[in-house]
């Protein structure tokens, strides 16, 4: 049976962060599966509309959403994203029918997957912003959005999580509603470790939106911390954000600026290129689901550091350490305890590697893939 199949997101890189790269890597997954025939709708940053082939299977509608910032969304902007894309899909619906709708994020995007589930049926990946409880900088908005979200997730014909910290969040904001997960994937053959990289300096690395959720001015501080113990280290921070001139501030605070190399945006392979350098991975965020960044770091072989939040302790099996949230202490300590422990380190990196071979995207491709027939079989399926 070849299933029509209609995905939704509000993000999409450029724009965007994890959500959006997840989606596209799960994408170009399924373009193995002949049993698939899949419309992507999403957003562009550029003025006017356009299609595009993302695969032998995968066409795309991308719609225009002015922004004035790729990594972040005002509430203004999440209303043009709503009215353009409702308006699009009110006229394409009665044109083309499909089996299924897959929604990335509960909201804003789930709100369209409820608005036209009379005329599809949809499932819901949620990421992490859109369950309530998840980002303290939303809780105004979860205030009042909590009952809109109840109702989206009533409607869908399944939600899933992408780690299991975050499925039991869901569940305990919505013990009614059930939750599966399927956890964010990696691309292995991008992401590899190097064949031989410098001893020293000792090189840190951590990949993040530069936004306060992800702590990285926790990071920061730590490095001061190294810096003042005289442990020889480099600390690579890739990706962009509204909190680049605060970090710069605090690198030179720290009397590290020097020490502190911010790399900006970067395309996947350049990433690739920085996490294979890199001795070991720290991302300090005060919430996370599945962090696609640590998984890109596993994939290259890197031991990781990450905070006691979401899914990053179903990350951790031999290959690191969890820290608590917020507290530059505990990190220095840990990192120096690791530094100085080149042996472990080296047994780390191996099994963070094993552990990626086991989370590629192909696995995670074909659990989607059988969740869509599962849920249209038993949609057709008489009672």
């Amino acid at each position: 049976m070849v299933l029509k199949l209609l995905a939704l997101n509000y993000e999409y890189p450029p724009i965007g962060g994890g959500g959006g790269n997840a989606h596209k890597q799960l994408l170009q997954e399924l373009t193995q599966f002949d049993d698939l025939l899949i419309t992507l709708v999403t957003t562009t940053p550029k003025s006017e509309p356009y299609s595009d082939t993302l695969g032998r299977n995968i066409q795309a509608h991308f719609l225009p959403v002015p922004k004035k910032d790729l990594f972040y969304w005002r509430r203004s902007e999440v209303i043009r994203y709503l009215l353009v894309h409702y308006g699009f899909l009110q006229n394409y619906l009665k044109k083309v029918p499909f089996d299924l709708c897959h929604v990335f994020f509960g909201f804003p995007t789930g709100l369209l997957g409820l608005l036209f589930h009379q005329q599809v049926p949809y499932l819901v990946s949620v990421r992490g912003s859109d369950v309530p409880g998840y980002n303290a900088r939303f809780s105004w908005d979860y205030f009042f959005l909590k009952p809109f979200l109840k109702k989206i997730y009533q409607k869908s014909q399944a939600v899933v999580a992408n780690s299991q910290g975050l499925r039991h969040l869901f569940e305990s904001q919505y013990p009614t509603i059930p939750a599966s997960v399927i956890p964010n994937g990696v691309d292995t053959r991008l992401f590899l470790p190097a064949a031989n990289k410098p001893a020293e300096p000792f090189s840190i690395v951590t990949v993040a939106r530069l936004i306060p959720r992800k702590g990285i001015d926790v990071l920061i501080r730590a490095c001061g911390l190294l810096e003042k113990a005289q442990i020889p280290f480099q600390c690579h921070v890739v990706g962009d954000g509204p909190e680049t001139s605060a970090l710069k501030a605090i690198a030179q605070e720290e009397g590290i600026a020097d020490k502190i190399l911010f790399y900006g945006q970067l395309e996947k392979w350049q990433v690739s290129s920085v996490l294979a350098q890199g001795h070991l991975f720290v991302l300090p965020s005060y919430a996370e689901g599945m962090p696609n960044a640590a998984l890109e770091a596993m994939a290259c072989g890197l031991p990781l550091i990450l905070t006691d939040t979401g899914g990053s302790d179903e990350l951790i099996s031999g290959n690191g350490e969890i820290v608590p949230k917020g507290q530059v202490m505990p990190l220095f300590s840990t990192l120096h305890s690791l530094i100085v422990q080149p042996d472990l380190l080296r047994e780390m990196s191996r099994q963070s590697r094993r552990l990626a071979e086991q989370m590629a995207w192909s696995q995670v491709a074909n659990q989607y893939h059988d969740l869509y027939h599962e849920i249209v079989r038993d949609l057709n399926s008489p009672d």
